[in-house]
């Protein structure tokens, strides 16, 4: 008997904080909500420039705060120093200057960003999903009890904080883009990058706004340095990234999400119609399985024949073909 993993797991009932930002104003209340309710009101400005503050001032990003000259809101004009650092010997200044006018957003310095922003805009946010709103207060936030659909990473990078936002997916979700291929402004977005990440991809995402970066797999060196939050879902190295877990993924593209580095999981608020079978497989003929061999890691398939005396199963891992391998070679998955 094996024990099958869910690669997307069902949560009944889960509960669940939407953070108020400055210029939210909530509009819902406490009760029942439905799929096309207001959930707030948001002033927001478009993003004009985003700046990296340890690109400029050598820096690390727990350390940009203090180094900030100018305050959270404030209308700064193009040349005025935004933040300065002094060497350790004050032989010298290093000096951050701003390139633009616009408002100053200082909501991304523990990541190493300075946002200006440009002329105010008034939006509503509306759910996608049913729930109850058990409260409202500027604290809390929107606290929320719904159903969400849970992604387990292998790895995320170490900020043991909680990140929320909606589910952005780059081009058709399997493409790896490459700068060019990006939009102006990623604010308030979980970016999901595709099956792999590259490090100046990462860096333009986070330079735009975003909010957290996934991916199914990246370099360990660039993920070791990067010091921004992203989850790898797969690996690292060129895993590969299967399409049928590509296909249902996306489909949770502008869903509610959070991202949470210290368990290491993303939810999805969703009343997908996902049902999850068991976690104990006693039968192992047309089992959905993932591949964990050196020669066809990450690929799924279903297994078409099993010899109980040697222990192999021959698996067709559709475009790929057939294989006969060991059953210890393969995990048992719910997808």
């Amino acid at each position: 008997m094996e024990i099958r993993s869910r690669i997307f797991e069902k949560y009944a009932d889960y509960r669940f904080k939407i953070p108020l930002r400055d210029g939210d104003r909530a509009i819902v209340k406490e009760g029942k909500v439905k799929i096309g309710d207001i959930l707030l009101e948001r002033s927001s400005s478009p993003l004009k420039k985003s700046l990296s503050v340890p690109k400029v001032l050598g820096c690390k990003n727990e350390e940009c705060e203090k180094y900030v000259t100018r305050v959270n809101g404030e209308y700064v004009e193009e040349g005025e120093i935004l933040a300065q650092r002094t060497s350790s010997g004050k032989l010298s200044v290093t000096e951050l200057i701003s390139p633009i006018n616009g408002v100053l957003d200082l909501s991304r310095i523990k990541q190493g960003y300075i946002d200006i922003l440009g002329e105010e805009s008034v939006s509503t946010v509306k759910s996608d999903f049913v729930g109850t709103v058990e409260t409202v207060n500027p604290v809390d936030g929107l606290v929320v009890t719904t159903d969400a659909i849970v992604i387990d990473g292998v790895v995320s990078s170490k900020n043991e904080d909680k990140f929320f936002g909606t589910l952005e997916i780059l081009g058709d979700g399997n493409t790896i883009l490459t700068e060019e291929g990006l939009e102006d402004d990623y604010r308030g977005k979980i970016v999901w990058v595709g099956p792999y990440l590259y490090n100046r991809v990462a860096i333009e995402l986070f330079e735009r706004g975003a909010v957290a970066v996934i991916t199914y797999a990246m370099s360990y060196t660039e993920f070791r340095n990067i010091g921004l939050p992203v989850m790898i879902l797969g690996g690292f190295g060129p895993v590969h990234c299967d399409l049928d877990f590509i296909k249902k993924f996306v489909s949770f593209k502008s869903k509610f999400a959070m991202l949470d580095t210290f368990e290491n999981q993303l939810f999805i608020l969703s009343d997908s119609e996902i049902k999850n079978r068991g976690w104990f497989v006693d039968q192992y003929i047309n089992q959905t399985v993932i591949s964990r061999s050196v020669s066809s890691y990450g690929y799924i398939g279903k297994i078409l024949e099993y010899d109980q005396d040697s222990q192999n199963v021959l698996v067709d891992f559709k475009k790929r073909g057939t294989s006969l391998m060991n059953i210890g070679l393969l995990d048992f998955i719910d997808l």
